[in-house]
């Protein structure tokens, strides 16, 4: 082949490369973004629920260890009250 053929047909050739690849690369980018957009299918949002049923009985577990450790100190509270009260209601004594 002549060298000016040559000289022609070489960049024209390595344009045809770069443009296999990129668009072998949108391919691959495309297909992979809209398996993320699928719609999940039935199992996976059976497990969805199952997590998030299991997240509220948890919470409501917490709700009611707060609500009697609430009452604990609420007692707590009244029992130091009176024992103030009874005492006269100063500070304990300084120890020295």
């Amino acid at each position: 082949m002549p060298a000016e053929l040559m000289e022609s047909i070489a960049p024209l050739i390595a344009l045809l490369g770069v443009g296999t690849f990129t668009l072998v690369g949108m391919k691959i980018w495309l297909r992979a973004k809209t398996e993320r957009m699928t719609i999940p299918d039935a199992k996976d949002t059976e497990q969805l629920m199952d997590a998030v049923e299991t997240l509220h009985e948890q919470v409501q577990l917490l709700r009611e260890e707060f609500g009697e450790l609430h009452e604990r100190v609420d007692f707590a509270e009244r029992l130091l009250s009176r024992a103030g009260v009874r005492d006269g209601g100063g500070d304990p004594p300084a120890r020295e």
